[in-house]
């Protein structure tokens, strides 16, 4: 139990009642399953079961829901707002601040108010989606970051696509299955700097850990390059793969 260890030791830290850190701590552990629903009304049972009053374990479910993955695009991160909450309920100001630190490593909703579209359907190949690559490790991609469509559409694949991330860092060395984009070239992309699609890493992903690129703030449905630039990639994936 990685994810409620920590929150408990970090929770505790600030002389939270045991009883109450246990409780965070298990919501926490709960919403790192998978799947896993996000129950209002049940999450508030089990704090107060704890000891909470009604009120705060109202504000702490509210700050809670941003570590289910099934909320991102419900919601987002929005500290000062929860900090506000979590003080009308009962906390002192320096308490609401180590409890949204110490579930910040578990957040995984965004930090912004942005519009995230959900992918909802398997993708053309060359749609250029975001995706949520937090979770993996290095020297495996990070971050969450442009993608680009490279599996066709196929009944045998429900739910998932393979893709490629794109990434605004050069290479140390120039690599030979790195694809450049020239700045501003497409709107979804940088507009005066290049970007590189990273062939050399290919991943297969679940649906859910994509949702529509934004440009000016607004989901962009149909983005996507250009079938002589996929076909390019596609191109370079074959020879980084030794086909």
């Amino acid at each position: 139990m990685p994810h409620a260890l920590r929150v408990y030791k970090s929770l505790k830290s600030f002389n939270l009642p045991d009883a109450h850190a246990m409780a965070v701590a298990s919501v926490v552990e709960e919403a790192k399953s998978n799947p896993a629903v996000y129950d209002r009304e049940a999450i508030v049972d089990r704090l107060c079961d704890a000891g909470l009053s009604e009120p705060l374990a109202e504000s702490f479910r509210d700050a809670l829901r941003n570590c289910f993955a099934s909320q991102r695009f419900s919601t987002h991160f929005n500290v000062a707002g929860l900090k506000v909450n979590l003080v009308r309920a009962g906390l002192s100001a320096a308490d609401a601040d180590s409890f949204l630190a110490s579930i910040s490593p578990c957040v995984t909703t965004p930090r912004h108010a942005e519009i995230r579209q959900s992918v909802r359907h398997q993708p053309a190949p060359g749609r250029v989606v975001m995706c949520d690559f937090t979770f993996l490790m290095k020297p495996e991609m990070q971050k969450e970051r442009r993608a680009i469509v490279v599996s066709a559409r196929s009944p045998n694949a429900t739910g998932r696509c393979a893709v490629v991330p794109v990434s605004k860092l050069p290479a140390a060395t120039p690599h030979p299955h790195h694809y450049q984009f020239d700045g501003g070239s497409y709107p979804f992309f940088h507009k005066s700097a290049p970007v590189w699609a990273v062939c050399d890493h290919i991943y297969t992903v679940s649906l859910e850990r994509l949702w529509m690129v934004n440009v000016n703030h607004r989901p962009m449905s149909d983005a996507a390059v250009t079938p002589q630039h996929l076909a390019a990639i596609r191109n370079l994936l074959g020879t980084a793969l030794g086909v």
